[in-house]
């Protein structure tokens, strides 16, 4: 078995039928060059001219090669580890209402702007791509990976529930162009699932376990690719906290991380503050690049300085008469 076959015979059904659909609507895009902004998401032709295909038409086209491949290897690194976790069902499931609720999040959205603050750019914006349902993933596997610390691109790190909103953030200022909105609707309706806001619209976890055992679903459930449901049932499931919770725990977040990067940038600029700054002790430069004021210059004081601390300088005395005498 060559390693391109092992590699696809490591993704489990759901993400490898999904990154299939994907890869084959491409295929059309190439044979048949369609106008690509007759399925974009396109807030304003959704609400106005009752276009709701693009719900998900917009999920499944791509605008190039490479956001295809760049989306399709997420998906799989993502969706892989996820459906280990959850099972094949559930996955698929998570899946299909992450198409259709991360385009309803991001038009409600764009609607909200348009109707409080008149601002009506992102109602006749177009996108398109897969990656809002991969931060949707994202979310979701992040809170049940056992690793508490995550690497942002090798460069900083970052709480794994932080994961997502550093990704969003950082893949926002190396590629402006890309929908902000889309993959933050991602990361809003995975943290509302991961709290168990939508358990509301999910199957229970014993009728999807039943669902295994249909003799009319072997021709799915007898693959080697199928994922069962844990024993102990979705990892995804919370007995309590509902919609509330997730609300405030994506209001937490939001805090926590501008606090961060505020932190951060306030460290860039100013450094670590006088207080951290008190075991350096460097008299001798705070008094050669102090204030002139302070060192009292306008009043003859200029032997305040300690130039005999400059070993192999010239004095100031002798400076300014070599300047004089032209020799500087």
């Amino acid at each position: 078995m060559s390693r391109a076959a092992e590699t696809l015979a490591s993704i489990p059904m759901a993400t490898l039928s999904i990154m299939a659909l994907c890869c084959f609507v491409y295929l059309y895009q190439v044979t048949f060059d369609p106008i690509v902004q007759d399925f974009t998401m396109c807030p304003r032709l959704v609400l106005y001219l009752n276009e709701y295909y693009r719900f998900i038409s917009s999920a499944l086209f791509h605008g190039s090669l490479m956001h295809i491949g760049m989306n399709m290897m997420s998906t799989m690194a993502i969706g892989t580890s996820l459906e280990n976790q959850i099972g094949t069902f559930t996955m698929a499931l998570t899946i299909l209402w992450g198409i259709l609720l991360t385009s309803t999040i991001y038009t409600f959205t764009s609607w909200l702007l348009y109707i409080v603050f008149g601002y009506e750019k992102m109602m006749y914006q177009h996108c398109l791509g897969f990656s809002g349902v991969i931060f949707q993933l994202s979310v979701l596997e992040a809170n049940l990976s056992p690793n508490r610390i995550r690497s942002v691109f090798g460069v900083f790190r970052v709480s794994s529930k932080l994961y997502p909103w550093a990704l969003l953030v950082a893949l926002q200022f190396i590629m402006p162009q890309i929908s902000f909105l889309g993959h933050l609707s991602g990361i809003l309706l995975g943290t509302l699932q991961s709290h168990g806001a939508l358990d509301v619209i999910f199957p229970s976890d014993a009728y999807l376990r039943n669902l295994e055992t249909w003799t009319s679903l072997e021709i799915i459930t007898s693959k080697p690719g199928f994922i069962k449901m844990p024993e102990t049932g979705s990892p995804l499931r919370r007995d309590s906290g509902g919609l509330l919770l997730a609300i405030f725990t994506v209001l937490g977040a939001v805090v926590q991380f501008v606090k961060d990067v505020c932190e951060t940038i306030k460290f860039c600029i100013f450094g670590r503050g006088a207080d951290a700054n008190e075991n350096i002790q460097l008299p001798e430069l705070g008094a050669a690049w102090g204030a002139a004021d302070n060192l009292g210059m306008g009043a003859g004081r200029e032997n305040d300085i300690y130039d005999g601390e400059w070993a192999g300088l010239p004095t100031i005395d002798e400076a300014r008469r070599s300047e004089r005498s032209g020799l500087i």
